[in-house]
């Protein structure tokens, strides 16, 4: 029988580092210049709906469609090509799809200044996923071809989700949220094994995500 200790992550993986940045450049290269009408069209939609109460609402079926346009043209069209398994994970972005197309996005009471704080972290969460993670590449030592943007790709499009479910809430969005922090650990995982700079990114958003959770529990408790 096999040592199972002996193996490493990278022994899981159906692809190489090369393969797999390989087919990000050719995605960016069939749908450009999609990438910058898409962030545009997220920024032009959800900093001014984050700053009106009433038109929150909006913030959701901009999220919905993102994932189901990233589940569709990457995770089901041409990453299930390299790893089956994504196929799965194709599904799972529909099903988070389908639940941000339906939250109500009601508000519910918390604490004035944690919810103030959370929306400013929230904000800059999402901000990171649709402006910094594109440029995470050329940190990665990577060039600007296989960059990752929002709705193009997983990890912006759920670290951008993550930071705006949570500013655009009152009440903690808990269903909405264990999807995209899954993706992030398996993303993470992923960039690891492929001994990618850049994998530090999705670890960061599962931090300051749950961080930002943790912010009324640590603010109630000083009162006690």
């Amino acid at each position: 029988m096999p040592d199972w200790t002996s193996y490493t992550l990278s022994d899981f993986l159906m692809f190489s580092p090369r393969v797999y940045f390989r087919l990000i450049e050719r995605y960016n290269q069939d749908l450009w210049p999609l990438q910058l009408i898409l962030i545009a069209a997220a920024l032009l939609v959800l900093i001014p709906a984050l700053h009106v109460p009433r038109a929150r609402i909006a913030v959701y079926p901009t999220l919905a469609a993102a994932w189901a346009f990233c589940a569709w043209q990457f995770l089901w069209i041409r990453y299930a090509a390299i790893s089956w398994a994504t196929s799965y994970a194709a599904i799972a972005f529909l099903a988070e799809a389908g639940l941000l197309a339906l939250w109500s996005g009601t508000t519910g009471q918390a604490d004035p200044a944690a919810t103030r704080l959370r929306q400013a972290g929230g904000i800059g969460l999402m901000l990171f996923g649709l402006l910094a993670y594109p440029f995470l590449a050329l940190l990665a030592g990577r060039s600007l071809a296989s960059a990752e943007t929002f709705a193009m790709m997983p990890d912006p499009t759920a670290t951008a989700t993550l930071g705006a479910v949570l500013a655009a809430s009152r009440k903690t969005p808990w269903l909405l949220l264990p999807m995209p922090l899954l993706w992030c650990g398996f993303s993470g995982l992923t960039l690891w094994a492929l001994e990618d700079p850049g994998a530090w990114a999705p670890f960061a958003s599962i931090a300051a995500t749950l961080a930002l959770l943790l912010t009324p529990a640590v603010k109630a408790s000083r009162f006690r």
